[in-house]
């Protein structure tokens, strides 16, 4: 499937202090990056909460490309540079690249026959200095496609050949699947990165040093007393959920609010950030004691606090 990514956009960030600069604000470990290597992770205010998520990609030459929900660009590139104006680097919106998502069966393959090579690891494809191909799977193969306009017209036709066109809805079912969040105009402010599970996503990494919201992010990850976290739930209904949409146990009590919903013709698909004991007692419904019930599923990923501290 072929799945135009309209809600992402990109932020350019370049000029010779790029690195020691986002270094110093980042959640992931910039100095890991080699050119056309990539990394999950967000951006914290002092207090540890996200106003930002994104893939991040070293392009080289002093230039990085941060990928992003299309709401989020103006506000990243605003408080970013509140402490950009100390060094000697630009952020830009990049809206020269096209952002595509290419999944499903044999994906490997055509890729394969398509860029005669497959990304591997958080190493991206570079598409003839054109874009890059990111090798994004977790619980799913797939793939993102960051790529000019002018280069994509002469993709198209193969690229549609291969994998049948699609809404971003497949692409948001997809990562309701994988339990892969990400923070939208809806959510800024509200989650520290261990309520979407980005440590064990590898977006975080507690070795790296100093960062804005460094001390609140690493104390709860060394206590390990985080009460609620991101988890897949489910409906055979289809539901029509808005990001903030409050959840309640079976005793009338609030455990948590939806993140995302997508509706399938099987039902509902959501993430929400939702206590770690309503989760595993699968207990989890709509507006109350008497309201729709919902199917909580197991993490497709490890947890494990301590294990992660290494990273």
């Amino acid at each position: 499937m072929l799945s135009v990514l309209d809600q992402k956009a990109c932020l350019d960030i370049s000029g010779p202090d790029t690195l020691k600069f986002l270094q110093g604000q980042l959640t992931c470990n910039l100095d890991t990056l080699t050119t056309d290597q990539f990394s999950g992770g967000a951006a914290c205010t002092p207090k540890g909460r996200m106003f930002t998520s994104f893939t991040l990609l070293n392009a080289g030459e002093n230039q990085f490309v941060m990928a992003m929900h299309q709401g989020l660009v103006e506000t990243t590139r605003t408080t970013l540079g509140k402490y950009a104006v100390f060094y000697k680097t630009d952020l830009l919106p990049d809206q020269k690249y096209v952002c595509l998502g290419l999944s499903g069966k044999n994906a490997e393959q055509k890729i394969a026959h398509l860029f005669n090579d497959v990304p591997d690891g958080n190493t991206a494809l570079n598409i003839n200095q054109q874009g890059w191909l990111l090798n994004v799977s977790g619980a799913i193969t797939r793939f993102e496609l960051w790529i000019t306009l002018e280069h994509l017209e002469s993709l198209w036709a193969p690229l549609t050949e291969a994998f049948s066109p699609t809404g971003q809805q497949h692409w948001q079912m997809l990562n309701c699947l994988s339990v892969e969040a990400s923070l939208s105009p809806d959510t800024i402010d509200k989650y520290i990165p261990q309520h979407l599970n980005l440590p064990s996503l590898k977006s975080v990494s507690f070795r790296k040093g100093c960062y804005t919201g460094q001390e609140i992010v690493a104390r709860m990850q060394n206590l390990g007393q985080l009460k609620s976290r991101c988890y897949r739930l489910s409906s055979d209904q289809q539901l029509t959920l808005e990001p903030d949409t409050r959840l309640f146990n079976s005793a009338g009590k609030a455990i948590g609010e939806v993140i995302e919903s997508v509706q399938s013709s099987q039902g509902t698909e959501l993430m929400a950030v939702i206590r770690v004991e309503a989760a595993e007692e699968n207990d989890a419904r709509l507006e109350g004691a008497e309201g729709q019930k919902l199917h909580c599923h197991p993490l497709p990923y490890e947890v494990d606090p301590k294990q992660e501290l290494q990273f």
